[in-house]
């Protein structure tokens, strides 16, 4: 069976979240399976060329009057394959710079569509992810089976109705029940009413987002495909993330020796300069979507309780300036570091009591699986993936209303925890499977829907 992902990003290359993680992790575990699976993704400047070998050149893409030369690259293995459209996605940044979004983003990435749905040759299954590859289901034009995975719905490539021409857009899709979403085009949306199957990375986000406001306004939609509609959980590296041999750790653990976690505490407290107290980790995108608002307003009376709080984040201004103001009012109980630092993140999963994710929603989510892996109990809002994979009192402490005051209520019960509650909890966490091996084996059973697909000896 050969799956072609078609993704605005993979990990290493051109990760910007958890996209990206996926899509470096979910192929490899699908290969383990047996199906031989690909990945294509856009070259963009910042890539570095000498790693990659030089593929075959490609034939124009016409797309918005426009006529596109290019070639494909490869990877060692040719596990992933990158299109090159020079002076399109060769950009600095996957989407935007600081400046914001490209303007010209539905250009770039119904380019790249286009590439990708030409190499249908290569595939028996197309599985599409996210908006960047919504417009692959429209260029196939159903010569393939295709599965659009949402990983975020918050994100849907909307732009003006004045690219349904210039994308190609058929007069028959240019509908409510096609790509239009209130007057404008979303290039998500094409994906949605043409794939044949749909999924999104967990069971409760499945069922959140057939109905508002957690639709966004598709929510009709979700639900009129909800019998096509899966929800499975994403998986992550567990020998990448594994705190038996992480070297960012100054010393080694087990689920069987917890020895090595005090002196991963006593070394993380060091170096954030944090007093004595159990330490609430929380590692995060500093966006609305991600709840720190809630965190700014819990964090002093956590503090007067005994919290201390190691915090790794950046992103909005507003919401990193209140962070930093927390943390000058409270030296040595909430530390902030505001840069991206992937070795002091797997220091504070490895030496924090708790792993702090308060977001308003969360479609899957990645740092309380993580965090359980390293033995830092989860203290999560129910929504989403962090419903479906922490149990409140068994894996985790878990509060519903997206408030300060639930958020307290939350820390309140983790600060109550005595050591031998804590400690059995702990080793809950560090039992449980949150490898690829799951979910690949889900998603394989998928693409055995279309036509009676068999894995191939």
């Amino acid at each position: 069976m050969k799956v072609l992902h078609v993704t605005g990003e993979v990990a290493p290359y051109s990760k910007t979240g958890g996209l990206g993680d996926v899509l470096g992790e979910l192929p490899p575990a699908q290969r383990a399976l047996g199906i031989e699976a690909r990945v294509v993704t856009p070259l963009y400047g910042f890539i570095d060329r000498g790693r990659l070998r030089r593929g075959r050149t490609l034939a124009e893409v016409h797309l918005g009057g426009r006529a596109l030369g290019g070639r494909l690259w490869h990877d060692d293995d040719r596990h992933i394959t990158f299109v090159d459209l020079p002076g399109l996605l060769d950009r600095p940044h996957n989407y935007g710079g600081p400046g914001g979004e490209y303007a010209d983003n539905p250009l770039r990435f119904g380019a790249f569509c286009k590439v990708a749905a030409g190499m249908a040759d290569e595939a028996d299954v197309f599985h599409l992810h996210d908006w960047q590859a919504g417009l692959v289901a429209m260029y196939l034009g159903g010569r393939r089976p295709v599965v659009l995975t949402v990983h975020n719905l918050a994100y849907q490539g909307l732009c003006g109705f004045e690219w349904a021409d210039r994308l190609g857009v058929p007069r028959a899709l240019r509908t409510y029940e096609g790509v239009e979403y209130y007057g404008r085009v979303s290039l998500l949306k094409a994906g949605l009413v043409l794939a044949d199957r749909l999924t999104t990375v967990s069971p409760t986000y499945a069922a959140e987002i057939q109905k508002e406001p957690g639709g966004m306004g598709l929510a009709g939609l979700f639900r009129h495909r909800r019998r096509g509609l899966d929800g499975i959980i994403n998986g992550i590296d567990t020998d990448d993330w594994n705190p038996a041999g992480d070297p960012a750790l100054p010393a080694a653990f087990t689920a069987d020796d917890l020895g090595g976690r005090a002196a991963c505490a006593a070394a993380l407290r060091a170096e954030l300069k944090l007093d004595a107290g159990p330490i609430f980790g929380v590692i995060s995108r500093a966006a609305g979507q991600k709840g720190l608002d809630l965190l700014v307003s819990a964090a002093p009376r956590a503090i007067a309780a005994g919290a201390r709080f190691a915090v790794l984040a950046s992103g909005e201004p507003s919401i990193m300036q209140g962070l930093s103001e927390v943390a000058a009012q409270h030296p040595g109980a909430f530390t902030v570091v505001d840069r991206f630092d992937l070795d002091l993140a797997r220091r504070i999963y490895g030496g924090a009591d708790f792993i702090t994710v308060p977001s308003r929603y969360e479609p899957c989510g990645l740092t309380q699986l993580i965090g359980m892996r390293y033995g830092s109990i989860p203290v999560v809002r129910r929504t989403g993936g962090l419903a479906d994979t922490v149990v409140d009192g068994e894996t985790g402490l878990c509060f519903d209303e997206a408030s300060a005051e639930a958020l307290n209520g939350a820390i309140d019960r983790a600060l109550s925890l005595d050591d031998d509650a804590r400690a059995a909890m702990q080793a809950r966490c560090m039992a449980q499977d949150w490898s690829w091996a799951g979910p690949a084996a889900a998603y394989r059973d998928i693409y055995r829907r279309f036509g009676g697909l068999e894995a191939k000896p």
